[in-house]
């Protein structure tokens, strides 16, 4: 896990330019909010799927780095006065309360259209595996995945639901940058159609149960969800049905691994990094 999260800081920091030109701005303001204290449990997926395949990590780096970049931006629009209007992001000022709102703004979109240009350069991967990783990405960060997401988050703040659009909520707006950092592992891993369907299913009953525990955590802090009264998987179920539910999405997480032949640990233990 340490030596992973080295190479994904290590290669984050080389991709943020170090800019003395007017913009220089944006690129402080990038920084700011990319490099705090974030699990990277994003890229850590897409290394572990490709890791459990056997391939060469830095096939993956530059994908893997590119969808922690979605994942900021995605944080720092989220974040915004006229979204969740958050005044504080892992303990500290979020970005449009470090630097001018229509900064963060920009910042977010800058990390959201980089993503983009760092896939198409990445090295050593085909021309055809680069248009599949695009896809894949535009899929999911898109109107049918994380911003689909976000929609429903905002649209249903403050009103009744049942699960089943919290459901639709949390498989959009968390669970798809995990299937989608699976999908780029198999990608890169040249994975069989049969094997990476299953591994997607892998990935949702994870990111399904990572939100559902998070809103359990959440539900015990008084987050700013909470405050906002927010619906919930706690709000809906109730704690000990939450829990219940999550624990289970996490087995079947972990009895989809342990039917494939192939080095799964990493994969294991980022599936329990919620526990």
């Amino acid at each position: 896990m340490k030596e992973k999260l080295e190479l994904i800081e290590k290669r984050l920091k080389e991709l943020i330019p170090k800019s003395n030109q007017y913009h220089k701005k944006l690129f402080d303001a990038a920084s700011y909010s990319l490099f705090s204290s974030g699990k990277r449990l994003r890229p850590l997926l897409v290394l572990a799927t490709v890791q459990a395949f056997d391939k060469d990590l830095n096939l993956a780096l530059d994908p893997a780095c590119s969808l922690e970049l979605i994942h900021t931006y995605s944080l720092i629009h989220d974040d915004l006065p006229c979204m969740d209007d958050d005044d504080l992001r892992r303990g500290k000022p979020t970005l449009h309360k470090a630097f001018p709102e229509w900064l963060a703004v920009l910042t977010g979109d800058y990390l959201l259209t980089y993503a983009f240009e760092i896939i198409s350069k990445a090295k050593r991967l085909t021309s055809m595996q680069k248009i599949n990783l695009i896809n894949t990405l535009s899929k999911y960060a898109g109107s049918d995945g994380l911003i689909a997401g976000q929609v429903a988050d905002l649209f249903w703040e403050r009103k009744k639901i049942d699960f089943e659009k919290l459901k639709f909520m949390h498989l959009n707006k968390t669970a798809a940058l995990f299937i989608a950092a699976v999908d780029f592992g198999c990608t890169i891993a040249k994975a069989t159609k049969n094997i990476k369907l299953k591994l997607l299913d892998f990935a949702k009953n994870m990111g399904l149960s990572f939100q559902i525990f998070d809103d359990i955590s959440d539900s015990q802090t008084k987050s700013s969800d909470i405050t906002k009264n927010k619906a919930t998987a706690v709000t809906i179920l109730g704690l000990e049905k939450a829990k219940d539910l999550a624990i289970d999405l996490q087995k079947k997480a972990l009895d989809i691994l342990k039917q494939l032949p192939y080095q799964t640990a990493f994969l294991e233990k980022l599936s329990l990094m919620h526990n």
